[in-house]
């Protein structure tokens, strides 16, 4: 099934233009970070406070995150316990527990907090090394499969593509204010497989199409290539989007940045795809004029 056919679009001609316009939200979304600073990370990284509540009577879990909304503390996480829907886990940014306390107090009557505790930086720090670690063991692996499958420099042009996409969804991050956890990370995980994955089938292609021709008109047979896989790459994007979107509207509080993270990743995965990994193959071959080896 073909989304759209015979399609004869110069991709690689508008490169300049692209590179320029993903420096620009990169760099303004990276300043935003560095402001902002703390402010960027959930409970997960820096640590908070934990608390333990037991209501008298039946609270909806919804009901419950709206109202710790209200209080604009930042990011926090609502764990049910148990079946009664009495019993809740409420973990808060660093000294705001009282507030959220008080708030629930105004709103629901009295009950009782069973536990109350801080949630250790030292834990958030080996979260965070784990991350990293898990991310850059991700990224090696890549490079090596793309080098043996293609060549390097398919290889690091995929790998700077992930690293492009991975830093467009952290500027989306600070320009809606949202925070990064731990499932934001794992968002980022599921991008940089969905964006590599992606540069691999029109790498694909390319590869069949230098293959027939003998030709050192790079800029043609790449724009070629992106046009014969447009129709399969538009397509799943649109679907796995659609996806996503339910989950977004459907999957509740706790799953909003995550699946926010996912919607923003598949259409910079697909953009990069296109217009970012292919691009950085040309522009390496047209400094280094030697053909392929693939």
């Amino acid at each position: 099934m073909e989304f759209i056919k015979n399609t004869n679009i110069n991709f690689i001609g508008k490169r300049k233009f692209f590179y320029i316009f993903s420096c620009l939200i990169i760099i303004i979304g990276m300043a935003l970070i560095i402001l902002k600073g703390e402010k960027n990370f959930g409970v997960d990284f820096i640590g908070g406070d934990l608390i333990n509540v037991e209501f008298n009577q039946k609270i909806d879990i919804v009901n419950l995150r709206k109202v710790i909304s209200e209080t604009k503390i930042g990011s926090f996480t609502v764990q049910e316990l148990g079946t009664e829907r009495k019993n809740f886990l409420i973990r808060l940014p660093q000294k705001t527990s009282d507030i959220v306390i008080d708030k629930l107090r105004e709103n629901f009557g009295d009950f009782i907090v069973k536990g109350k505790s801080i949630v250790s930086p030292s834990m958030s720090i080996s979260l965070r090394k784990k991350a990293i670690k898990a991310f850059l063991i991700g990224i090696i692996g890549i490079l090596i499969y793309l080098t043996i499958r293609f060549e390097f420099k398919f290889a690091v042009a995929a790998t700077i593509a992930i690293f492009h996409d991975l830093l467009v969804v952290l500027s989306f991050i600070a320009f809606t204010n949202k925070q990064i956890d731990g499932l934001v990370i794992a968002a980022l995980l599921t991008i940089a497989g969905y964006s590599v994955n992606d540069t691999v089938v029109i790498f694909d292609r390319i590869r069949e199409n230098l293959r027939k021709t003998r030709s050192s008109d790079y800029i043609s047979v790449f724009n070629k290539s992106i046009n014969e896989t447009l129709s399969r790459t538009l397509l799943t994007v649109l679907t796995t989007i659609f996806v996503v979107l339910v989950i977004f509207i459907f999957g509740g509080e706790t799953l909003k940045t995550f699946s926010f993270c996912l919607l923003v990743g598949f259409i910079v995965g697909t953009y990069s795809s296109i217009f970012i990994a292919s691009s950085i193959v040309v522009d390496w071959i047209k400094k280094s004029p030697t053909r392929f080896k693939i």
